[in-house]
């Protein structure tokens, strides 16, 4: 019995020890911006720090830049993603350079930090979505204890910057175990400037 409450003394001693990842820290007196604030009112919070997480839907290597669609999750207090059957949205990032597909594969949970450069049309499938958009500063690759299959989304309802709530629809997810190294990196802040939902821009100029 004595055995077992020191067990779970120590597991609470660790868990208190437990921080975000050094790549996706942020400065303390840093608000962070909340994905459904983004979502609801995104030229009003343009510029705004984030920090999200997921599990990526989609990756597209682009001549100076990668591009992460992910299926948001929130975080953990150390900023690991709580996957579960139901995610609220998607989010796109774009990360400065070369990340290759085989290790950021679709499933795997990421978190990241950036700022919000706007919003983005696009697709799920055959239906139309907007995603809010973050220019990365920072990114981690969680070790895969649970691998995530991602066919659809399901998206909880609320008023949206469009004047309309999204529809909700299922979303199927399989879990899966395996074991994966944890990779991250900090970035620097690009000087990307905003633009509207029709047009896209990679600046990969960095701030000196």
């Amino acid at each position: 019995m004595q055995a077992k409450i020191a067990a779970l003394f120590a597991v609470i001693l660790l868990s208190g020890c437990v921080s975000v990842p050094e790549s996706v820290q942020v400065d303390k007196n840093v608000e962070l911006l909340s994905y459904e604030k983004a979502s609801a009112d995104p030229e009003g919070n343009l510029d705004k720090m984030a920090r999200w997480g997921g599990v990526i839907a989609q990756i597209e290597n682009l001549p100076d830049a990668t591009m992460l669609e992910i299926l948001h999750y929130p975080l953990r207090t150390y900023g690991r993603p709580i996957i579960s059957d139901q995610s609220i949205g998607r989010f796109r990032v774009y990360v400065d350079g070369f990340l290759d597909p085989m290790v950021f594969q679709k499933g795997r949970a990421v978190t990241v930090a950036g700022k919000l450069i706007g919003v983005e049309e696009g697709t799920v499938g055959e239906h139309k979505y907007v995603f809010p958009t973050l220019q990365s500063t920072g990114y981690h690759l969680w070790k895969e204890i649970e691998r995530v299959e991602v066919s659809t989304i399901h998206m909880w309802p609320y008023q949206s910057y469009w004047g309309f709530p999204y529809r909700p629809y299922h979303q199927r997810i399989i879990i899966r175990g395996g074991q994966r190294q944890t990779q991250g990196a900090a970035l620097p802040v690009n000087n990307r400037p905003a633009k509207n939902i029709n047009n896209r821009d990679i600046d990969s100029r960095k701030e000196p």
